[in-house]
This record gives C-alpha cells, sequence and structure tokens, in this order.
C-alpha cells in the first residue's frame, strides 16, 4: 500500500517525459516540412519559363498576392500593441526579435513606414508613434510598451535612409498628433500608471531602462538634440508624470542643466511638476543647488508661476512643512563646499518678479543678521533696495497655506500639461 504513491509519481513522470518527447518529434516534422515546401517554392520560380502559360499566369498572381499580404503583415506588426498573455503575444518584441530582423523586413517594404493606420476612431498614426505605448486589453488603458521602445531608433533611422518624411520631421519623429500635438520624444517621457502588484517598482524600472536606452541611441544617432529638451518642454513633461523616473531625469538634466530653470506656457519650472514623489521632489532640486549653487538654484523653490504659486508652496501642501525644510537644509548641507552666496541671492529675490517674496524671508531666516550686514557695507543704491525688501517683508509660514481655488486652478492646469495619448 506504501508503494502506490511512489508508482503513481513514476507513471507520471514517464507520461510527461514521453508527451515533451513527442512534442520535439513533432515540432522537427513540422520544421522539415517547412523546410521543403521552402525549396519546393525556390524551385519552382527558377524554373517558372518552363511551365506551360496558364500556370505562370496563376504563379505571377500568387506572387502579387503574397507580396502585397506580407507588407500589409509587416505594416500591421508595428501595431498590434495589445498587451495579453505572454503565451499567445506574437507581435513585435524586442526580447525575441532582433533588431537586424526587423531592419531587413523594413528594407524590403519601407513604405510601411510612412503608412498611417486608423487605431481609434478616426485617429491616424504612423507606426513609430505606436512603438511607446501598449493598449492594455484588460482595463483599456495604454502603458508604456517595453516590448516595441527599442526599435523606435531603427525605424527613425530608415525613414531618414528612405526619404519617407520631410527633414524637420526626423523620421517622424517629430510628427505632432493628438489634441496637443505631442510628438515621439513627448512619449518617451512618459511613466507607466497602470502598473499593479508586489513587483511594481522593478517594472516601473524596466519601463525608466528601456526608454532611458532609446533616448541614448537616439543622441548617438544625433536624433535627439540638446534643444529639443528645452524646445518640447522634456523635462516638465517627465517631472509631471506620477512615477519618479530617475535615470531619465539624470540623462535630461546632466545634458541641459539650464533646463532647471525653463518656464512652460502655464510658467512652471520643471520642479514645480515634481510634488507626486518626494524622492523626485528632492532630486530636482538638489540638481539646482548642484548646478546653481550661488543663487539660481535656491530661487527655484520661490519661482512664482502664472497663478503665483511656487514649488515651495507645491511641495509643503503635498509632502508637509517640515519635510520640505528638512530636505531642503540637508541638501544646502551636502553642498556647504559652494555656498549659497546668501546677500546675491537676496537680492535677486527681491527684486525678481518672478520670485515669491517668500524666496527673500526664506532667506533671512536662514541667515538673520544678513540686512544688517548688508545695510553697514552696501552702497546706497543697495541699501535702498535691501530697505524696500525690510519694509515689504511681513510674511509668515501661513502663505504655504493655498487657497483650495489656487489649487484646483494648478490641477486644471496641469491636466491640460500632462502628455496626451490620444
Amino acid at each position: 500500500m506504501d508503494n502506490h504513491p511512489n508508482i503513481e509519481n513514476e507513471n507520471g513522470e514517464q507520461q510527461e517525459a514521453q508527451a515533451d518527447e513527442q512534442e520535439q518529434i513533432d515540432a522537427a516534422a513540422a520544421a522539415a516540412e517547412t523546410k521543403r515546401r521552402h525549396l519546393k517554392i525556390d524551385s519552382v520560380l527558377a524554373r517558372k519559363g518552363k511551365f506551360p502559360l496558364r500556370n505562370r499566369k496563376k504563379i505571377n498572381v500568387l506572387i502579387e498576392e503574397f507580396l502585397v499580404k506580407l507588407e500589409d503583415d509587416i505594416h500591421d506588426m508595428f501595431f498590434e500593441n495589445e498587451l495579453t498573455d505572454a503565451d499567445t503575444y506574437d507581435a513585435l518584441d524586442s526580447d525575441r526579435d532582433t533588431e537586424e530582423e526587423v531592419e531587413t523586413a523594413l528594407r524590403f517594404f519601407p513604405e510601411v513606414l510612412s503608412r498611417r493606420k486608423d487605431v481609434y476612431a478616426g485617429r491616424f498614426r504612423y507606426p513609430i508613434q505606436e512603438l511607446a505605448l501598449a493598449h492594455d486589453v484588460q482595463n483599456g488603458k495604454y502603458q508604456c510598451n517595453v516590448k516595441t521602445v527599442l526599435f523606435i531608433p531603427i525605424v527613425a533611422r530608415l525613414a531618414i535612409e528612405f526619404d519617407l518624411f520631410e527633414e524637420d520631421e526626423r523620421g517622424g519623429l517629430l510628427l505632432g498628433f493628438g489634441r496637443y500635438g505631442d510628438n515621439t520624444l513627448h512619449q518617451l517621457m512618459l511613466t507607466d500608471q497602470t502598473i499593479e502588484g508586489d513587483n511594481r517598482e522593478q517594472q516601473h524600472e524596466a519601463v525608466d531602462d528601456k526608454f532611458l536606452q532609446v533616448l541614448i541611441q537616439l543622441r548617438k544617432l544625433g536624433l535627439l538634440k540638446k534643444e529639443d529638451i528645452q524646445r518640447y518642454d522634456l523635462l516638465h513633461c517627465l517631472c509631471g508624470e506620477d512615477y519618479f523616473a530617475e535615470k531619465r531625469l539624470r540623462f535630461l538634466v546632466e545634458w541641459d542643466p539650464n533646463a532647471l530653470t525653463q518656464t512652460d506656457r502655464f510658467g512652471h519650472v520643471p520642479l514645480d511638476y515634481m510634488v507626486r514623489s518626494i524622492q523626485g521632489f528632492e532630486s530636482v532640486f538638489e540638481y539646482g543647488i548642484r548646478y546653481f549653487p550661488k543663487k539660481k538654484g535656491i530661487s527655484l523653490l520661490f519661482h512664482t508661476s502664472n497663478s503665483w504659486l511656487t514649488p515651495f508652496h507645491y511641495a509643503c501642501k503635498h509632502f508637509g512643512y517640515e519635510k520640505v525644510k528638512k530636505i531642503i537644509e540637508d541638501t544646502l548641507g551636502r553642498y556647504s563646499s559652494t555656498p549659497i552666496n546668501s546677500a546675491d541671492a537676496l537680492l535677486s529675490a527681491a527684486i525678481d518678479e518672478n520670485v515669491h517674496l517668500y524666496g527673500v524671508y526664506f532667506l533671512l531666516r536662514r541667515d538673520p543678521d544678513m540686512l544688517q550686514k548688508l545695510l553697514s557695507s552696501s552702497p546706497s543704491s543697495t541699501s535702498m533696495a535691501v530697505a524696500d525688501c525690510d519694509i515689504n517683508i511681513n510674511i509668515n509660514t501661513n502663505c504655504i497655506n493655498d487657497t483650495t481655488d489656487e489649487v484646483n486652478s494648478r490641477k486644471e492646469k496641469d491636466r491640460k500639461r500632462k502628455r496626451c495619448i490620444d
């Protein structure tokens, strides 16, 4: 009786081994049959002229039909981006398909890259515009597509080689779409808003890694230029995403630190948008201090937008005043070897209409004796400016408590700024 379970296990293992062996035999037989058919087709085409007229005509029809269907299938390959079960997914996949294979297909049918397709309700897209995002059939939303995004550089390169778009469209990279005229570069700033589960941090990192690889490759090919970062508000877009994409942030900032000080159409600097992640807020602020240590870096905290709110206000609202204050002091402490020029920073904040007066108050709280020092050592014109600051400073920490209307106004602008995939 005790041996029965062992016998059953042995029988089960034998049956499983036999099934695997039979599957391998069937696969080998299918491969052999496929090869035989290919050789036969090659032979038929090589001796086509020896066939009767009727057969030659039929061969011509079949060849034309084959080429049309193959071209359509290659075109469809770029648009079938619905993420389904891994076992049934057979669309373009960089984990399986190589760049060489994709390039081979496109060199036979380059025109597919300039053919648009109605992807949804009259929304037409080119293949390059469908490689960064995927459609999640379970929730109907779009998410970042790590399976196809790596093919963007080769698609753009071949489109340029075959002269399929205008020169200023860079192989389709800069073609606008959607209600805000976003392009593929904007898509490469997106993070995934549909990721769930215990391993979501790893999935977010995978998206950041893959999208960064594309940006690096585009830069090497000369298809992503430094001026694009500010021209298309790329840093603003990245900072406005829900997930803190640390690697892409570093890539953009280290390439063009001045983008940290750029304002978008709403008057916001990138730091304004980094309010969904306290780590992201700290990183962007630290970059500001690293690249602009004397006065401009600290002033970014108090830059006023069209709504007269500042990154400092938004951060305090989302993370709390004490946490934000600690981040600021810790960051300034790490860069104590290149300390803020408090006097210049104070005067700059006082006369710059784009810097909130709370910035002046903040600097004075850090160095209460600064006004007296300036008044006793500065020329008369500077003394007048400092005195004017002193008269107008009647601020306390209550200024971080924005009104509901102001916050709602900011959220509405943020929604408009968010990159649209429609």
